[in-house]
């Protein structure tokens, strides 16, 4: 008997000594190092729970969503009361767009425990992929409520309060966020769309310049600001300073529909009628379901007398168009 308690023991050393190392990488943050050897102890004992739910952590903190999917799953069959398991499932899930699934499992793991406020923001991240801003809006409100301090939970408010066209509580919302976070760049941007849906087109182009000049040193720029600016500026006659804007935005974002399509019908009214084609082409390429721009190149073809090109392209908007109704 005693011989065998010593095996056990050191049989529980020799698994708790890589755990232990596992979990000082994670805590270091040092995820794709931590989801090695929570790897290697989840492979070489693929009971033990716990280096499952690491792994699976450590995965999500690389932005590695599917292969934390798949780890959660083999967790929740080996421990179904894992409320943390369902709760980082459904989170892998949103992350992957799959927001059906993401709330059935949510559903799940509020079975086994009450969700926390990041949980309940998620939630309504979901409703909003689904475009169901009333629900998101009401689980993004649960959220602000049991943790107000949380600034992206007021952003996310805000934005939904925008697309269900309550602009004050939406203008509230993000002058909340730029109280707390003068550079939060989103913010600024969604401000001066704030103040664009109500036409108050000087504060929205003030708000929107504001942003783009917050914009300028970010590590991660954003074409949406010089987007918005520059296809208000159109809208101004102000066509010059226009290109100029949207031509950065192709910069940062070379794959954007949106601005290719708004830089094609800028160079429209400068007559640039070749670089107006080439921009149409690219928004149809990065989205071909883009009817304005199928629409607008077909026109630009029979304006070029390419007859045959603009019926096949007007066809194509047409039938979008159809399909979409």
């Amino acid at each position: 008997m005693l011989v065998i308690m010593i095996c056990g023991i050191t049989a529980f050393a020799q698994q708790a000594e890589p755990f232990e190392n596992a979990m000082a990488l994670f805590r270091k943050r040092h995820f794709a190092e931590a989801a090695k050897a929570f790897a290697s102890i989840a492979t070489n004992h693929p009971k033990t729970s716990d280096a499952q739910l690491y792994l699976a952590k450590s995965l999500i903190n690389t932005e590695r969503f599917s292969e934390a999917e798949a780890v959660l799953r083999q967790h929740i069959a080996i421990a179904p009361a894992s409320h943390d398991g369902f709760y980082l499932l459904a989170y892998a899930l949103f992350r992957q767009g799959r927001a059906k699934e993401s709330l059935q499992i949510y559903q799940s793991a509020a079975n086994l425990k009450a969700p926390a406020p990041d949980d309940l923001k998620i939630i309504g991240l979901n409703y909003a992929l689904l475009d169901n801003y009333d629900r998101s809006a009401d689980y993004l409100e649960r959220s602000h409520a049991a943790d107000p301090a949380n600034t992206e939970t007021l952003y996310f408010l805000g934005r939904a309060r925008y697309m269900q066209n309550r602009f004050a509580e939406a203008l509230t919302a993000f002058q909340e966020v730029l109280r707390r976070d003068p550079r939060h760049v989103k913010a600024q941007n969604n401000l001066g769309q704030v103040f664009e849906a109500r036409n108050d087109t000087d504060e929205a182009i003030a708000a929107y310049r504001h942003a783009v000049k917050l914009d300028l040193n970010s590590s991660k720029p954003s074409e949406l600001p010089l987007l918005n600016l520059g296809v208000l500026l159109i809208e101004k006659n102000e066509v010059a300073e226009a290109l100029t804007l949207l031509t950065r935005a192709a910069a940062v974002n070379p794959a954007s529909a949106r601005v290719r399509f708004h830089l094609g019908k800028t160079y429209l009214r400068l007559g640039r009628l070749a670089d107006a084609e080439r921009e149409f082409l690219q928004a149809t390429k990065h989205d071909p379901k883009d009817i304005g721009a199928h629409y607008q190149l077909g026109r630009l073809y029979h304006r070029l007398g390419k007859k045959g090109l603009a019926r096949q392209t007007l066809a194509t908007s047409e039938q979008l168009r159809s399909s979409r109704r």
